[in-house]
């Protein structure tokens, strides 16, 4: 299917295309081939919402190139009315320009006038000229396929629904002429152009009639089935997808509908032991494989993933994408070694290389090898991984005192949108802040709030900073401010609670926020800190240690450390006390509030 739009673009001079298209029509008729539609072939990438999107031909309006055949004579009021559907199209006079080419296309009878009435009545939305253009179309071309399809769509988003289908019925057959054995995308074009139409109860029952009498074809069923799950029918979807897999047990893309359908359902489990069914009778399938792992990361069972993953790789050793997908799964379950060895084959192959050159320097990074993080990271030299690859370059020289070289590498970088000034502003103001100029961090946020009011993450960091400098009002008022935009933002709640009992008496107050902030994430090590420490704060010390010693299993983070140890030290436990602090001081040694609160008790 041609992905065409109407030449109405503004130029200089429309003259030159009047002409040029007038002129055509002054010495040739249009006879040729009907337009053969493009392939619209499943695959397993796909999502349950994303078959393949091509464009119809109910979204099209120029002029597909058409073999010259035979001599026509225009009158000059057919002319003239030419002239101006063009003039009016370039004007932006839509309307008009209609008009005048559905009357010029009723006076000529001229296949070329008539097909490029219909593009422009559709373009148009003028659903009453375009079913008029359309059938003069199929009157002159019957066997035109692309003509059938522009029918049956106007025929449907005017209610006419068997008239949508004999046109519907036209266009399989004369695909399955001209392509016989090969016709198996037909079904899955009509899908497409059907899942594009507002009346889905009526589209899907079109459908229902089109395969009624092809119960044995599984394409027919499979496109039934992806129009079925696209309108919201699930159980209709389910049904079909279920006869595709008794017709075709060995097509893949049958399994992953219908897997699609059961997720969308709720039936998770079902659908992860069917695809293993499915695995089982066709072990060599990568493409089932490949899916089948991508669902399991989904539910978080990483480990089988891992698994399926790297058998895929077995069977298909250059399947980049399965391969980048094991690298980063091996990545998050800290497998770095097998990451690492995976990210060098894709920058070997050539595939994938500014990604894997980004992860790579991060997995140097976490081995302390910063040389070689800096040298993986200059790699990439464009597209979206170059601004983090830059930025992580700019904080490795602020860890080594670099920080002017690692400021002006920042400023050097090209601001071409609001995202990458946020992410540059966030990144600068972060080494300001780790070599303790929190002035000039905080004075950096509000230059940037001054120009993106509002942006929470800008607020944020100013709002952490603003404490660090005695500025608790604007701590209070900016943290406020974001839960204002966001009352929901589980961050904000617990950074103002945890700050109003830490630093202020308005200790029910903050106990309020952060219990907002457990109700909307109850998991948070954070979180779960505060909420000891307001407890502490109101001299709830049995409640305080209950949700400390939580956080501190969850994370083992030198702060809650800190915090349980001065409340197990209040409450007389000096042992345990001194436990949990020497156990945190062996990994952090110079954290500084830990020494702090250590100090204040032992020495």
């Amino acid at each position: 299917m041609q992905n065409t739009t109407p030449s109405f673009a503004v130029r200089p001079n429309w003259v030159p295309i009047g002409i040029a298209f007038i002129a055509s029509l002054l010495l040739f008729g249009c006879a040729g081939n009907p337009t053969t539609p493009a392939d619209v072939t499943p695959t397993a990438t796909n999502n349950d919402d994303n078959i393949q999107k091509n464009q119809v031909v109910t979204e099209a309006a120029s002029s597909p190139v058409v073999e010259p055949e035979v001599e026509t004579d225009l009158s000059p009021e057919i002319l003239f009315r030419l002239m101006l559907a063009e003039i009016s199209g370039q004007r932006g006079q839509i309307n008009v320009a209609v008009r005048q080419y559905l009357e010029a296309a009723r006076l000529s009878g001229d296949p070329k006038v008539i097909e490029r009435a219909t593009r422009i009545a559709v373009y148009a939305r003028d659903n009453a000229s375009a079913l008029e253009a359309s059938k003069m179309w199929v009157d002159i071309h019957p066997d035109s396929i692309e003509a059938n399809q522009v029918a049956a769509a106007m025929n449907v988003r005017t209610g006419n629904i068997p008239q949508a289908q004999l046109h519907l019925e036209k266009v399989i057959n004369l695909s399955e002429q001209s392509n016989g054995d090969k016709n198996h995308n037909i079904f899955m074009l009509i899908t497409s152009l059907l899942s594009k139409e507002k009346d889905k109860k009526s589209v899907l029952y079109l459908m229902e009639q089109l395969v009624e009498t092809r119960q044995d074809n599984p394409q027919a069923l499979y496109a039934y089935s992806q129009l079925a799950l696209l309108v919201g029918d699930l159980d209709k979807a389910k049904e079909a997808a279920d006869k595709v897999i008794k017709l075709s047990p060995q097509w893949s893309d049958a399994y992953i509908l219908s897997s699609n359908i059961l997720f969308r359902q709720g039936n998770k489990t079902q659908a992860l032991n069917e695809l293993q069914v499915a695995i089982k009778k066709s072990p060599e399938d990568a493409v089932l494989r490949d899916y089948y792992a991508r669902r399991l990361v989904d539910e978080k069972r990483y480990k089988e993933a891992r698994e399926q993953f790297q058998t895929v790789i077995e069977l298909q050793p250059e399947n980049p994408d399965s391969k980048y997908a094991l690298a980063l799964l091996s990545l998050q379950t800290n497998e770095l070694d097998e990451a690492n060895e995976l990210f060098k084959s894709l920058v070997k192959s050539g595939k994938r290389v500014n990604e894997s050159s980004y992860y790579l320097g991060q997995i140097s990074e976490q081995q302390n090898n910063t040389n070689t993080a800096v040298q993986w990271y200059k790699v990439i030299s464009s597209g979206e991984y170059m601004v983090d690859a830059q930025i992580r370059i700019a904080l490795i020289e602020a860890k080594q005192g670099r920080v002017d070289l690692a400021r002006d590498r920042l400023h050097m970088i090209q601001v071409d949108s609001a995202e990458v000034e946020q992410r540059l502003l966030l990144a600068e103001g972060e080494i300001l802040r780790e070599v303790g100029q929190h002035q000039e961090a905080f004075d950096l946020y509000s230059e940037g709030l001054a120009r993106m009011q509002d942006n929470i993450s800008l607020l944020y960091a100013r709002a952490l900073t603003a404490e660090k400098i005695e500025r608790i009002d604007v701590t209070f008022s900016d943290l406020e401010k974001i839960i204002k935009i966001e009352p929901k933002n589980a961050q904000a709640l617990n950074a103002l609670g945890y700050t109003m009992v830490d630093r202020s008496d308005r200790l029910e107050e903050g106990l309020d926020y952060i219990q907002r902030a457990y109700k909307i994430n109850p998991d948070d090590a954070a979180t779960l800190d505060s909420l000891g420490w307001a407890h502490y704060r109101m001299g709830n010390y049995d409640e305080a240690v209950k949700y400390l010693r939580k956080a501190l299993d969850k994370l083992k983070d030198a702060e809650i450390a800190a915090h349980l140890g001065e409340v197990l030290w209040v409450m007389g436990d000096h042992e345990s006390a001194k436990d949990i602090w020497e156990e945190a001081l062996r990994t952090t040694p110079s954290h500084k509030l830990l020494n702090d609160v250590v100090n204040r008790f032992t020495k």
